[in-house]
């Protein structure tokens, strides 16, 4: 069942594309390099309008993170869970998310991230191999 809704999901792939703020469609090359990434960070604990605008028109929303709850700008990747070797194949960073307890330097293929959220433990790859977990609060 899993497998045939995968499937069913990279034969709708195609048919996704990016809107331009005019609502006209356009469709990547597939050699094109990912959008530049600008992270949205606020000057204090709480955003301001100003930030909260920047934010959302960046397709961002905004959540408290860390141990303090301060409200960030969380802006998901455009590349999200794309198969990845290392961070140069995605707009944020690649992240191992299989088996649990690969050694650093054993061969991995990884996943572009989800968006900038940056809090919880990560195990980076990097040229195709587990490179080291690190933990953001």
């Amino acid at each position: 069942m899993k497998s045939a809704l995968f499937c069913l999901a990279l034969l709708a792939l195609p048919a996704c594309s990016l809107f331009h703020p005019a609502g006209e469609a356009t469709m990547a090359a597939p050699d094109t390099p990912p959008p530049a990434y600008k992270p949205i960070v606020f000057a204090a604990s709480q955003a301001t309008p100003a930030e909260r605008a920047a934010c959302e028109a960046a397709g961002g929303v905004i959540r408290p993170g860390g141990r303090r709850q301060w409200e960030n700008c969380v802006q998901p990747f455009a590349d999200a869970g794309k198969a990845c070797s290392g961070d140069t194949d995605c707009v944020g960073k690649c992240y191992y998310e299989g088996r649990i307890g690969l050694a650093p330097g054993a061969a991995a293929m990884g996943t572009c991230q989800h968006n900038d959220a940056g809090f919880g433990c990560n195990t980076a790859v990097e040229n195709g191999k587990i490179a080291r977990t690190l933990c953001a609060d």
